[in-house]
């Protein structure tokens, strides 16, 4: 789906995103951007689609100009909000960013007005952000501000404050793991939002309507088109009491550890798509995004956080993988992990790629630490709206770690029978 849609995309790099138009309809962007999730389970993987261009790039020295825009929404409600203008289509459609980090389609015939308010854009404020989450959400939705996260929350107090520590504390980790004079990472430029319904059942209803059926086989998920992560309290069942305290919400979450890996997992990719691991709508390999966010996903159900740090041999994983490379692993695995997207579309292939895309990723990172920082460099500063052949994407990689993929294949397979002892 992704080829489909970048075969239409002007391919030019020299120019600003402000200036960019591109021969295609703005009906193909609103289908690919509803795709766009990000979402993690043992059994589905949305197809997440990086692919649309962001209003504040690394490269960018100036915030783009705030419009006034008022369109009709599919609802056939009118609708007038502050926006950055992302993309405008052959048709006259545009795409934009909303202060709150979602991206909105109009298409000629819903945009009835733009008007340029001559003044850069800058993302909600934390009462702002407070104020439209309510309206959004209900009042039966507390919003709490941690220092980086803004948490829209169905579930009890204590639940919500012990994700606002996992949540703080892997951004801490995750920064202080990857930032460097040479390539420093930087803050969010739009707020951080996580909403966490009080159950499985509301997180369900409210899935659906993003995921369709997928809805039922994920514990939560990290949307490219919202920014968002959406979660659900993990402690709640049916005829059991609430978690009260942290040492009962560790209790119930060792009934289900890898219920606690999804969290991390959503919270990594929003946290690397907003401070400058990944670029949001770039050519990501989902390889690299989806070993990123299952290197960092073990919990430790002995801290008080449910995870306490990075780097851990990943059980699931290393167990799929072990599985995958004695009984199905094809010569060309790693040719094509590199190369495509595709296997992370094959329901049959999904839980071996995951896999496989971990323990690549931890054998890199172990090993080869600044080649692999070399590269994700490289795949970061990738312009918006530019989507690579498997031809281009192969000879990216091989420009960084060499043109022998055999030989790297097989330390790779090497190291991982090492640790698998």
């Amino acid at each position: 789906m992704l080829e489909i849609v970048f075969s239409f995309l002007c391919r030019k790099t020299d120019m600003a995103w402000r200036d960019l138009k591109f021969a295609l309809s703005l009906l193909s962007v609103r289908s690919f951007l509803r795709t766009a999730v990000f979402c993690m389970s043992l059994f589905c993987l949305s197809d997440g689609g990086l692919v649309w261009a962001q209003g504040l790039t690394k490269t960018e020295k100036t915030a783009p100009p705030l419009f006034e825009f008022t369109f009709t929404d599919d609802q056939k409600r009118e609708q007038t909000i502050e926006a950055a203008q992302i993309l405008q289509a052959q048709d006259g459609g545009v795409v934009m960013l909303t202060r709150d980090g979602r991206l909105l389609t109009a298409t000629p015939a819903q945009l009835k007005s733009k008007r340029s308010l001559d003044r850069e854009f800058t993302p909600l404020d934390a009462s702002e952000l407070e104020k439209q989450l309510k309206a959004e959400f209900g009042d039966d939705f507390t919003v709490t501000q941690t220092k980086h996260f803004t948490i829209c929350s169905q579930a009890g107090k204590r639940y919500t404050q012990w994700c606002g520590y996992l949540f703080e504390r892997l951004y801490m980790v995750l920064h202080n793991y990857w930032d460097d004079k040479a390539h420093p990472l930087h803050d969010p430029e739009v707020p951080l939002i996580a909403v966490i319904f009080k159950d499985r059942a509301n997180f369900e209803q409210y899935a659906s309507q993003i995921l369709g059926d997928g809805a039922s086989a994920t514990h939560g998920f990290y949307s490219i088109q919202s920014n968002r992560m959406v979660l659900y309290d993990l402690t709640a069942a049916p005829n059991e009491r609430p978690a009260y305290t942290d040492a009962d919400i560790l209790f119930k979450l060792r009934k289900s550890p890898f219920n606690v890996a999804t969290v991390i997992h959503e919270c990594t990719h929003q946290i690397a798509f907003n401070v400058g691991l990944h670029t949001r709508f770039a050519d990501n390999p989902l390889w690299l995004t989806e070993g990123m966010a299952t290197y960092f996903e073990t919990p430790d159900l002995k801290s008080k956080t449910g995870w306490r740090t990075v780097g851990k041999p990943n059980p699931w994983r290393l167990r799929q993988f072990q599985d995958y490379a004695r009984s199905r692993r094809t010569a060309d695995s790693l040719q094509t992990l590199i190369s495509s997207d595709q296997r992370f579309q094959n329901a049959e292939s999904l839980l071996d790629t995951y896999a496989e895309a971990w323990a690549f990723s931890y054998f890199l990172i172990k090993t080869k630490r600044r080649l692999y920082e070399e590269y994700l460099h490289l795949i970061g500063s990738r312009q918006p709206l530019i989507w690579s052949t498997p031809a281009e994407r192969l000879k990216d990689f091989q420009s960084v770690f060499g043109e022998d993929l055999n030989q790297l294949d097989q330390q790779f397979l090497r190291y991982m029978r090492q640790i698998s002892r």
